[in-house]
């Protein structure tokens, strides 16, 4: 019989195996990445373009078109989509990022044949019906009104202006007058530019039987593909390093803390994730002893750092009561001061190691996540030994290398400061 008296052994995590997907090309050209794997009978298809947010010269209409397209074919109304699709028990679903958006279909193995040509002709065919276009406008301003009222996203929304430029696609941000502005034809313009036969490839993830590639081939094999584009985003330096935004009547103040750094590539990258995560990344991180448990300024409080295409950056984000914002930010730099000043103990880098290596664990359990992690290397063009190389990192990155990390990336004088609240006393 069990002894639950006793707690359960653990063990060291030694190495993560990452599955690779099989690659294929299409008759036209197109990369097919499958990853054949778990026991449930599901299968995810997605459909990944090179193209976002950052893409669109103007305002919400990259990610607009996304959301539109499974509202109305040239063949299908959205009721007809909804309906057929809820038929076989599938459904839909959008992503949009500054860099990349994609339409993926989960549905049940047995029913990939008849739900495919669904998701190719949302893809390949949407007519952005003018009745649904007005009522997601709607719909989505009023969300925005409601949003723009809350300090977190308010202040998500300057630090990223005051980090990047107001007019830099990272650091622009939609106004409810930006949705005035939008038109079908924006729509229609940024699919046929941006969109059709753009495709970057297609990773099918779950439990596939032999005939998929061929259901995936006959769909979008006959696809006259054309060159996909490539996002340029220019640099865009700023010189404001303080930043409040009165909002006289919050309860709390939101605050943000940060840097512009680099992507993936860079190889610092890995080495101050670890370090973020030191500071700020989990539960037991310093700012959450700190900030958290010792002073009872905040419920939640972290670090992260956040790879773009042609950039990345460093946040520190929290809600406190407005009566503690000025001390809640000192505690912070106060935390970030002991990294670039002391040597990480044993025992708590010990326990970061544990962590991370856990969180990998954790990021390829099932098939969904596996093509989700190898979506992520893709990405920036670095395959298993990007994984492999994390690892290591994290199973032997020292105290010191870390201390030069953060001498080097979290100086004060680089870090910006938004908070929006009460005026800070």
């Amino acid at each position: 019989m069990l002894d639950r008296s006793l707690s359960p052994p653990y063990g060291q995590i030694e190495s993560v195996h990452l599955p690779e997907p099989k690659v294929y090309h299409l008759s036209n050209g197109l990369p097919l990445f499958v990853v054949n794997l778990g026991k449930q009978d599901l299968v995810k298809v997605e459909l990944v373009f090179n193209c976002g947010t950052a893409t669109a010269q103007k305002k919400l209409v990259g990610s607009t078109t996304i959301r539109m397209l499974r509202e109305g074919t040239g063949k299908m109304s959205s009721e007809e989509i909804a309906n057929t699709v809820d038929f076989f028990g599938a459904y839909l679903e959008h992503d949009v990022g500054y860099d990349e958006c994609s339409v993926s279909l989960f549905t049940l193995t047995k029913h990939l044949s008849d739900t495919l040509p669904i998701l190719f002709d949302v893809y390949n065919d949407p007519y952005f019906p003018e009745r649904e276009f007005e009522t997601l406008l709607k719909k989505n301003k009023q969300e925005l009104l409601i949003k723009q009222q809350r300090v977190g996203y308010i202040a998500s929304k300057t630090f990223n202006s005051v980090l990047f430029g107001k007019n830099h696609p990272y650091g622009r941000s939609a106004n409810s007058e930006d949705y005035e502005q939008l038109t079908r034809s924006d729509l229609v313009n940024h699919h046929k530019l941006f969109i059709a036969n753009r495709l970057n490839y297609i990773i099918v993830s779950g439990k596939i039987e032999a005939d998929a590639i061929n259901h995936v081939e006959y769909s979008f094999g006959k696809l006259n593909k054309q060159l996909v584009n490539k996002n340029s985003v220019t640099g865009s330096d700023t010189n404001e390093r303080v930043v409040h935004i009165d909002k006289s009547d919050a309860v709390q103040n939101a605050i943000r803390v940060g840097r512009v750094l680099f992507n993936r590539t860079h190889p610092d990258f890995m080495g101050v994730q670890i370090l973020a995560t030191v500071l700020g990344g989990y539960f037991g991180s310093r700012l959450m002893r700190n900030i958290r448990e010792d002073k009872g300024y905040t419920y939640g409080i972290g670090a992260s750092v956040v790879s773009l295409q042609h950039s990345g950056y460093l946040s520190i984000s929290t809600e406190v009561g407005s009566d503690v914002c000025q001390s809640a930010i000192d505690e912070i730099y106060l935390e970030i001061g002991r990294l670039r000043k002391d040597l990480i103990p044993t025992s708590e880098l010990e326990l970061v190691r544990s962590y991370l290596l856990g969180s990998i664990l954790k990021s390829t359990d099932g098939p969904f996540n596996v093509a989700a992690k190898w979506k992520s290397y893709l990405r920036y063009g670095v395959g298993i030994d990007a994984h492999h190389e994390f690892i290591h990192l994290v199973k032997t990155i020292t105290s010191e290398r870390l201390r030069e990390l953060a001498k080097t990336y979290l100086q004060s004088k680089d870090l910006i400061q938004v908070t929006v609240g009460k005026t800070l006393n």
